[in-house]
């Protein structure tokens, strides 16, 4: 029994401390389950849920044809000459276009195309960076949690659910909007003399970021945009994004959605776009680790230590179902603060599955999946290493000369971690009616 646990175990301290690849890390766990006989073949593949599967490779493929457009790149352009040089207003604008593009996109998508604007905006007006670019990775991760689509956590737990887009949106938003709030406020009051002080009395100040916004005009839109191009991406993400939200009313898979998107832009764009290029930017490492990882997991369950796991966490709360709740969401925050949320998240959707079957009928057993979300994707935030947007947003500032250390986004992150935890534990144990 515990023989697929350790090999689980051992491939996730391999691919914490990077000793390989984590997509060749994963495989060879996969193989392992299969040539120890510890499932065959056939339960191996079954266990990969090719729902999620699918729906990560159109998204992919979505994004990445969309980027050719140039839209994102026009986006961040237009903000920043809407902003005039204002850092309170660039802040404002950054971080919540940062949290609504990571709901319907990934979160490492959008801080590659927010980090380098900021940089350039911030730096050029000679303010210093780091707050900015430590707000934007923790709102990368706030935005991604409010969808199904945002964040890969959500997207596992959709993919293993019948819970549908629109009620991850109807679930998550109180929590999600109450802290951006609270958290773009707290960052506001902290750094408002040193960094977000209005430069409008300091006509040099003013003329010198006139003409920066336009130099970064240049820069980054120095091509010009192909109207036709992102009037077709434009049209087929509304189109995507509106019948992922009446869902229920098409009663269609979020995965058929999301390839019927990928498929028709590429049909749209294909003389703007080489279909074989395009291909070859989706991440198939990705989908191959995730394939892996559900092996590894179905493995672990088909030889029931999870349903061991599920019992001894329904133990561990003593019939009540607030410290369920707690228990679910701070474990998944505190564990996403060091480790890679996702296999953590796809461990523990079948313990998830064994609680519910113990729950008294009259508890709404849906918030054991939000707490689940919310931990899993506000703990990323505590450390650099907990989410892939904070590696990829640090890389990005240290490319241009903004070095945050492991400690320097610790001191902000942790701290801010904690309440959006607590302002989720609130909001969870209101729901609850306890």
């Amino acid at each position: 029994m515990w023989l697929p646990v350790i090999i689980f175990t051992v491939i996730l301290l391999l691919i914490i401390f990077e000793v390989f690849d984590k997509t060749v890390l994963a495989s060879l766990g996969a193989v392992l389950m299969i040539i120890l006989g510890i499932v065959d073949f056939d339960t191996a593949i079954a266990s990969i849920e090719f729902d999620t599967i699918i729906l990560l490779m159109s998204m992919m493929l979505l994004v990445e044809i969309t980027k050719e457009s140039e839209l994102f790149t026009w986006l961040t352009v237009k903000m920043a000459k809407i902003s005039k040089g204002n850092p309170t207003l660039i802040f404002l604008l950054f971080i919540l276009t940062t949290a609504f593009l990571s709901s319907f996109l990934d979160n490492v998508t959008t801080i590659v195309l927010m980090v380098p604007v900021t940089v350039a905006l911030v730096k050029g007006m000679g303010r210093d960076p780091k707050p900015y670019i430590i707000a934007e990775i923790f709102f990368s991760n706030i935005g991604g949690t409010l969808t199904l689509i945002g964040d890969p956590p959500n997207i596992l737990i959709g993919g293993s659910t019948d819970i549908s887009f629109f009620e991850f949106i109807e679930n998550l938003w109180i929590p999600v909007v109450g802290s951006t709030i609270l958290i773009s406020g707290i960052i506001l009051a902290l750094h408002w003399k040193t960094h977000f002080k209005p430069i409008a009395s300091d006509l040099r100040k003013l003329f010198l970021s006139h003409m920066l916004i336009k130099k970064i005009t240049y820069k980054f839109l120095g091509k010009g945009l192909n109207k036709t191009f992102v009037a077709k991406s434009v049209f087929v993400i509304f189109i995507t994004i509106a019948a992922f939200l009446t869902q229920n009313i098409l009663h269609l898979n979020v995965a058929v959605i999301a390839l019927s998107g990928a498929v028709l832009l590429l049909l749209l764009s294909s003389k703007e776009v080489e279909f074989e290029k395009t291909l070859s930017r989706v991440e198939w490492s990705t989908l191959l680790f995730f394939a892996g990882l559900f092996v590894m997991v179905g493995a672990i369950e088909h030889v029931g230590v999870l349903e061991i796991l599920s019992d001894f966490i329904s133990d561990s709360a003593g019939g009540s179902y607030a410290m369920l709740l707690m228990m679910v969401l701070w474990i998944s925050g505190l564990i996403s603060m060091v480790l890679n949320n996702i296999p953590f998240v796809a461990l523990m959707i079948p313990v998830i599955f064994g609680i519910q079957a113990q729950l008294d009928p009259s508890l709404n057993p849906e918030l054991l999946w939000w707490a689940l979300s919310l931990g899993a994707c506000f703990g990323g935030n505590a450390t650099v290493i907990g989410a892939s947007a904070n590696v990829i947003g640090i890389d990005l500032a240290k490319k241009d000369g903004v070095h945050i250390s492991f400690l320097n986004y610790m001191k902000y992150g942790l701290p801010l971690t904690v309440i959006t935890l607590a302002v989720s534990s609130v909001y969870l144990i209101f729901r609850a009616g306890i």
